[in-house]
């Protein structure tokens, strides 16, 4: 898995008793390096856990050829990616398993919770007796049977949503389209605006692919500034913008280091960490709103040029 991501996508592999592997990203989009990956792989790997960071999908055939080779699992962590694009198909149609968020920032809300999605019967057999106590059959399918028996084959949790809860997400799904198009407008004047700044370098956008524009992320160039990642932010945020950072590798974390992990295993995450600034992004935003930030982040860039 990607070292720049949130702590989830590692925590999930701790719950079942297994160790995560870090694998480094590239600098110019902030998504996993394949060769990172294939370079780590071991007889003990069990699973490839790509991110699509910011929304930008990652190189799912290159992920995908890999885990063939190696008899792998890909669980696609499309947390950020809801309604992006790979090679002219939709984000949760590419790998064994892809898993949405919910989360009340991500583009379509539940309050919290999320989606997995696969194209394999027996897995997706597996995942709703996971979620259900790891009981295969569940209430509704004993009242159709008119039976009361029911068997836990393995493990599992309570991860049900509820039913409210549900019908609130289905409800947002007809508006998905035009809210990423309006995520994609503001992505766009944001490309425009920062061209000619060169101290301001937003994420590589890949030709192949269409991001789902969760967040729009920038990475300072330090050659242009007189001022550290910290000082724009806190510029950033003096003058009203809600700016944040994505993400902290995880490794970096306290509980991480605690299993032994060393700062120096990723260098280029931690590298790019220290240049991410996050900018605000979201459907409700107005063209004034978007102005706002460009014109906050040009003069907090114009105040502290080198």
């Amino acid at each position: 898995m990607p070292a720049l991501s949130f702590v989830a996508t590692a925590n999930c592999v701790r719950y079942c008793g297994a160790t995560p592997v870090f694998a480094d990203v590239q600098a110019d989009t902030c998504l996993v390096d394949p060769a990172r990956i294939e370079s780590l792989v071991t007889e003990r790997t069990k699973a490839i856990l790509p991110v699509d960071y910011a929304g930008q999908p990652v190189d799912l055939d290159i992920i995908r050829d890999i885990a063939q080779r190696h008899s792998l699992v890909v669980i696609e962590d499309a947390a950020h990616a809801l309604g992006a694009t790979y090679r002219n198909r939709r984000i949760g149609s590419h790998a064994a398993m892809t898993v949405f968020s919910t989360h009340p920032v991500k583009h379509i809300a539940t309050g919290e919770g999320g989606v997995v999605t696969t194209d394999d019967d027996a897995l997706a057999t597996r995942l709703r007796a996971f979620r259900n106590h790891g009981i295969e059959v569940d209430a509704r399918e004993r009242e159709r049977r008119g039976d009361w028996v029911y068997d836990m084959g393995e493990l599992g949790y309570n991860y049900r949503m509820p039913d409210i809860l549900c019908a609130l997400g289905l409800s947002q799904l007809g508006k998905l389209d035009a809210w990423l198009e309006r995520r994609r407008d503001i992505a766009m004047r944001y490309d425009a605006a920062f061209r000619d700044v060169p101290a301001v370098m937003p994420l590589t956008q890949l030709p192949d692919r269409e991001s789902a524009w969760h967040l729009y992320v920038i990475r300072l160039n330090a050659e242009y500034l007189r001022a550290d990642r910290r000082q724009v932010f806190q510029a950033l945020r003096a003058e009203g913008i809600g700016v944040n950072v994505h993400y902290l590798p995880i490794y970096w974390h306290s509980y991480y280091r605690q299993m032994g992990y060393l700062k120096g295993l990723c260098p280029v995450a931690e590298a790019q960490y220290d240049r991410l600034i996050t900018l605000p992004l979201w459907a409700g935003m107005t063209d004034a709103d978007a102005g706002d930030v460009v014109q906050a982040l040009r003069k907090v860039v114009a105040a502290y040029a080198a």
